[in-house]
């Protein structure tokens, strides 16, 4: 388990800070907020659609502990999600107003986000075989591919759209020449398959889909209507800052996934004074890993900015201390969303999503118009507080109820 942690968080911490490191390279190289501004929201719209392509199916995959579904099968459907993504996609893109330069830049960044999601797949069946050394490898080989690529390509063209292609093509390159014929070696059941098969696995996975799409709304529709509001150069400001604290929720999310298996098995059977016993740790960490970020934030978080980005970024200062909050908000509320889909609660995780989506909605206005930049922020921390603490409740009262009936029999 701690070989595959490291392995884990090593490989995807590195791939994810470098993808972190092309805002500061757009700022510090471009020097143009409304350049900064193109390329948040055609990363934050993009990775709101890759949801629609990953379809939530790694957290389903992982937990998949009595191999209901082929690999092939996973393959296949991923085949299918990610060109239904792409089309909507492209669609909102047009119907949100962009210009034709914002949409080429979104377009380009959702070639990134399928090769992501392709290579996700890849991933899920390494994890399977418990070859996370293959998902470390993968994700360093295109997290230096990405940066020198992107870097080279701003410095040389000062084109963004041209500096996204560069990285959408290197990096399909890896997933097709490094994953894909290290999978075909290990794997039993690797060939394409799509039939009816893989419609049933689509069909248990829509609902999953439908929770982390609007979960990622209510990150993009908070920046959309400040960036509609107030201009891009705001948004851009606001995703500046927003941008470092993304590491948290990056790293949180790949030190879990190793243990989302275990957390699996357990529930499947039954054994759920283990189970409490897990989840008793999982609040502690969280709490403690909480703490310690806003801590690290608050100490190095001047510095930090002002290295990254410059001393004229600390006019904004204000506003990095609710980033955080969000991320580490995000980052929690995504761990028990893949808990619960290892519990396969659909019902549950659904009807809670939908109420604080809606709740989402309803604050958006009345406090980005009032707050502006910070707006974002508060918008994001109290839906996510309201969602994660029903989360937390329905694992409770699903614990208790199998643990009582356990006891009874």
């Amino acid at each position: 388990m701690k070989k595959n942690v490291l392995w884990n968080t090593i490989g995807t911490v590195f791939y994810f800070f470098c993808q972190w490191i092309l805002t500061v390279v757009v700022v510090r190289m471009m020097n143009d907020y409304n350049m900064t501004g193109y390329f948040q929201l055609a990363m934050t719209m993009s990775s709101s659609y890759s949801t629609i392509a990953l379809f939530n199916m790694r957290s389903f995959q992982a937990s998949d502990v009595i191999l209901e579904f082929k690999d092939g099968t996973y393959k296949g459907s991923r085949l299918l999600t990610t060109f239904v993504a792409v089309v909507c996609c492209f669609v909102a893109a047009i119907i949100s107003k962009n210009s034709l330069y914002q949409i080429e830049c979104i377009m380009a960044f959702m070639g990134i986000r399928v090769v992501e999601a392709l290579v996700d797949v890849f991933h899920g069946m390494d994890q399977r075989y418990e070859r996370y050394d293959l998902i470390g490898i993968s994700f360093i080989i295109r997290g230096f591919l990405t940066i020198i690529l992107f870097v080279g390509g701003v410095y040389f063209t000062q084109n963004l759209l041209i500096s996204l292609l560069l990285v959408f093509v290197s990096n399909a390159l890896v997933v097709w020449l490094f994953d894909n014929n290290k999978l075909k070696k290990i794997s039993d059941s690797f060939a394409l398959d799509i039939s009816k098969t893989t419609l049933v696995l689509l069909k248990k996975c829509a609902p999953f889909v439908l929770i982390t799409y609007l979960l990622s709304q209510e990150n993009l529709l908070p920046k959309q209507f400040l960036q509609n509001t107030f201009g891009a150069d705001q948004q851009g400001i606001y995703s500046t800052i927003a941008a470092p604290a993304l590491i948290v929720q990056v790293c949180a999310a790949v030190v879990f996934s190793p243990f989302l298996p275990v957390f699996s098995s357990v529930y499947q059977e039954k054994n759920m004074k283990a189970f409490q016993k897990m989840l008793n740790k999982l609040y502690l960490a969280i709490a403690v890993g909480s703490i310690l970020v806003t801590l690290g934030a608050m100490l190095l978080g001047r510095w930090g900015l002002s290295l990254l980005y410059g001393t004229e970024i600390l006019n904004h200062y204000y506003l990095f201390l609710p980033v955080v909050w969000v991320t580490i908000l995000t980052a929690v509320a995504w761990i028990f969303v893949a808990i619960l889909t290892a519990m396969r609660k659909v019902v549950v995780l659904l009807t809670g999503m939908i109420i604080d989506f809606l709740v989402c909605i309803a604050l958006i206005n009345p406090i980005v118009t009032h707050y502006e930049k910070n707006g974002v922020s508060i918008v994001q921390i109290i839906a996510l507080a309201i969602y994660i603490i029903y989360m937390i409740a329905a694992c409770e009262i699903y614990t208790f109820k199998y643990r009582d009936e356990s006891v009874v029999k």
